[in-house]
């Protein structure tokens, strides 16, 4: 069916041509009536008309829910009949359609006017619906099959982004796309991720570089070249994984308050910094003096400044080894390292935490943590600016870390794990960070707190791992029997279920905790989750592919890490993968190996089968780290940034 040139817009043609033996004789015995000039043919020409005695080329008028228009044969062509369509919307669409059969009326019984009537009446079924209706529905069903596809395919493309260690596509061996290196012997730090560009510190600039090329989107210069910035990326997360903002967050030294700085106001207090906030497109939204010293500012989680200070007063003499009263700050490291597992120091300084709008410095909120001398005691060690160990003191250095909407600090006697509204996740009675404590945020909501963080440890010490279910406010919802694994990478699908080690079996919970099923597999590292799929490392370093929802085995492979010399004998301790990637359909490890772990291996496999995809080894690499940005590999080292794809 094709426009009719020259016509309405509503009006179709249908060009109807006679099949077979009789393509070329209407009439059924013989060649086509040659062309007429006349609605009439040439009188006396009895071959040339039909029984009613009107010519088979003569015009006729045909009447199809609307359509008056005539229907008349080309000059010169063989017997086609062309039927312009015009939608009448006066017409009845339900009345049957009318016929002229000719001037005089009669009606007309032959072949000729039988196969006119059967063609009327099949454009005329197609116009009542009968089969439009049908094809208009199929078109539709498809059009919304696409669409729901368009959209199902852009929100699994953003979850993939945001995902720790999703990569967009993974189908074939990492190569170095673009490389940005850093001058000087200051290294290039990696400060967060804004709106899928990559954030990073060089000197006094703050660089937005695109993942995808390593081209440059913009650059903002900070006051002083020793700037830190953040939220910055987690090292401490088996998954290296940036954290994503919506500002960064730069915090400069520029030096003292002058000569009217009050004398009874702390030393910290007597410094200057400024603080410096940059927005996604590189605009510096706020640069303002905060009365402080550098060290105790730090970026924080949502666009926020956290600000620390001691307080307090704490008691800083205690009877030293002969006997004497003398001043804790005063006692060497190796008096203060020398403890019989009691605390050393029992009383110190509490820190006062505050979060406050970067931007503007108002308060979000601020606590106190109290000082606790079980804390590990190396924390009150004081640092000499070439790194040597030069004494203790009970105000020292404090250190922070943001994952995600999570907040960690730590100093002298200080070891507090908090959310980004400052409630507390940890608890008196849970064992110190730096003896495997840890809290992990969930894709899904809420946090797990883990007392022993490494699942090969479980059960060392006579303790048995037990983690726990917090909720966004840290509030506890469910006791977890079991260590909780760490999923390096994922897709964004599947993270209503999290996966524990207990005893010797790989335990699945829902998101309340509640046990789905369990499988006598020794895991030591969640290497990847997609949607369906866990794929998890034993601690014989075999590689197990399991159906998320029920456990079951979909594939092992004991060979996949053969050839590859590691430092460890026994015990695939998660440090052995050094990263994990997937795109959904592959899982890559990256495992550090050779003598001096300078080799680095990738293994690409099928996740739904374990089938080997690809490998490949790259040789004498300084030390550095695999992340995914944004959907994008980079490897980043003190010196440098490697974009691969």
């Amino acid at each position: 069916m094709a426009r009719r040139r020259g016509g309405d817009s509503d009006a179709y043609t249908f060009d109807l041509e006679p099949e077979g033996p009789e393509a070329d004789d209407p009439a059924g015995g013989g060649t086509g009536a040659p062309a007429n000039d006349s609605a009439d043919g040439p009188a006396g020409d009895p071959a040339a008309t039909g029984r009613s005695g009107r010519p088979w080329r003569s015009s006729r008028r045909v009447r199809a829910r609307g359509s008056t228009r005539v229907v008349a044969a080309r000059g010169g062509q063989s017997s086609t009949l062309l039927i312009d369509l015009d939608p009448d919307p006066d017409l009845d669409a339900d009345a049957e359609p009318p016929f002229d059969d000719g001037p005089d009326g009669a009606g007309g019984d032959g072949p000729r006017d039988g196969g006119l009537r059967v063609a009327a009446r099949r454009v005329h079924d197609v116009l009542r619906g009968r089969r439009l209706v049908a094809v208009v529905v199929v078109a539709a069903l498809a059009l919304t099959a696409l669409v729901v596809d368009t959209v199902g395919d852009r929100g699994r493309l953003e979850a993939l982004r945001a995902a720790p260690g999703g990569v967009l596509d993974l189908v074939d061996q990492p190569r170095e796309l673009w490389r940005v290196g850093a001058e000087g012997d200051l290294p290039g730090g990696l400060a967060g991720v804004l709106d899928g560009v990559v954030a990073v510190q060089h000197r006094d600039r703050l660089l937005g570089i695109d993942p995808a090329d390593g081209e440059r989107r913009w650059s903002a210069r900070l006051p002083d070249a020793a700037s830190g910035c953040g939220p910055g990326m987690d090292l401490w997360s088996r998954s290296f994984q940036m954290a994503s903002a919506d500002q960064i967050v730069c915090v400069s030294a520029t030096g003292g308050s002058g000569g009217d700085a009050d004398p009874d106001v702390e030393a910290d207090t007597r410094e200057r910094s400024t603080v410096t906030v940059v927005d996604a497109d590189g605009t510096v939204l706020a640069s303002r003096t905060v009365m402080a010293s550098h060290t105790m500012l730090f970026p924080g989680p949502d666009g926020g400044l956290v600000v620390v200070r001691w307080v307090g007063e704490a008691r800083t003499d205690e009877p030293g080894r002969d006997g004497a009263e003398r001043g804790l700050e005063r006692l060497s490291v190796e008096e203060l390292m020398a403890g019989d597992g009691g605390p050393v120091i029992e009383d110190g300084y509490d820190l006062q935490v505050r979060l406050e709008d970067a931007a503007t410095g108002e308060e979000r909120w601020s606590r106190t943590v109290p000082f606790d001398g079980t804390v590990d005691p190396s924390l009150c060690v004081r640092w000499s600016d070439d790194g040597a160990v030069s004494g203790v003191e009970l105000r020292g250095g404090v250190q922070t870390l943001v994952r995600q909407d999570l907040l960690w600090v730590a100093g002298c006697g200080i070891d507090a794990w908090l959310t980004g509204d400052g409630d507390r996740l940890d608890r008196t009675d849970d064992p110190t960070t730096f003896e495997g404590f840890a809290v992990w945020p969930l894709g899904s909501g809420g946090f797990v707190a883990q007392e022993e963080a490494d699942p090969a440890a479980a059960g060392q010490d006579g303790r048995e791992p037990v983690a726990r279910l917090l909720g966004p406010d840290g509030e506890r919802r469910h006791a977890l029997d079991g260590s909780y694994l760490v999923p390096m990478s994922g897709d964004g699908g599947g993270q209503d279920v999290q996966l524990l080690r207990r005893d010797d079996a790989v335990v699945a919970v829902d998101a309340d905790g509640e046990d789905l099923w369990s499988r006598d597999l020794e895991a030591a590292a969640f290497a990847a989750r997609t949607s369906q799929v866990a794929v998890v490392v034993d601690e014989d370093r075999a590689v197990h592919g399991l159906d998320l929802a029920t456990g079951e085995e979909l594939w092992s492979r004991e060979d996949l890490l053969d050839g590859i010399e590691t430092a460890y004998s026994r015990g695939f301790s998660p440090e052995v993968v050094d990263a994990a990637f997937t795109d959904g359909r592959a899982a890559v490890l990256v495992v550090a190996g050779g003598p001096q772990a300078d080799q680095v291996h990738w293994l690409a496999v099928d996740v739904t089968t374990g089938e080997d995809l690809w490998t490949e080894r790259t040789d004498g690499q300084e030390w550095g780290v695999h992340l995914a940005v944004d959907g994008h590999l980079l490897r980043w080292t003190p010196t440098e940034i490697v974009g691969l794809g």
